[in-house]
C-alpha cells in the first residue's frame, strides 16, 4: 500500500438504533471517523428495483487498517453515501481494501 495514493478524506458513519418521540425505532448514522484512503471505481450498471431503474456504482476504499470498520457501517465521500458489503485486510494489518455500493436513489 502506497500512502501517498490515499490522497482523499472519507467518514466512516456508524449505525446508531434510537427511539423518537413516539417511541418508534429509527436508525441514524453518526461519524465515528474521517479518513485517508485512495478511492477506486470498479464498474457501474442499472439494475431494476421496484419498478425502477437504478444506477449502482461499485467502489473500493484502501485506507489504513482499523479494526472497527464493518459491513454494518457506512462510508461519506463527497457528499454521497456508500453501503459496505466486505472488508479485506491488507497484508499483516497494513491496511484495509472496503468494497461498497452507491445507489444514484439515495436508498441506503
Amino acid at each position: 500500500m502506497k500512502i501517498g495514493n490515499l490522497d482523499k478524506r472519507v467518514s466512516l458513519l456508524v449505525r446508531n438504533n434510537v427511539t423518537d418521540a413516539w417511541n418508534h425505532s429509527v436508525v441514524s448514522y453518526t461519524n465515528r471517523a474521517t479518513v485517508w484512503a485512495e478511492v477506486q471505481y470498479k464498474r457501474g450498471n442499472e439494475e431494476q428495483t421496484g419498478q425502477q431503474r437504478v444506477g449502482v456504482d461499485h467502489v473500493h476504499f484502501i485506507m489504513r487498517y482499523r479494526s472497527d470498520v464493518t459491513t454494518v457501517n457506512l462510508l461519506e465521500y463527497d457528499g454521497d453515501k456508500y453501503n459496505v458489503h466486505s472488508v479485506e485486510i491488507i497484508g499483516r494489518k497494513e491496511g484495509l481494501r472496503v468494497i461498497t455500493t452507491r445507489r444514484d436513489n439515495g436508498a441506503e
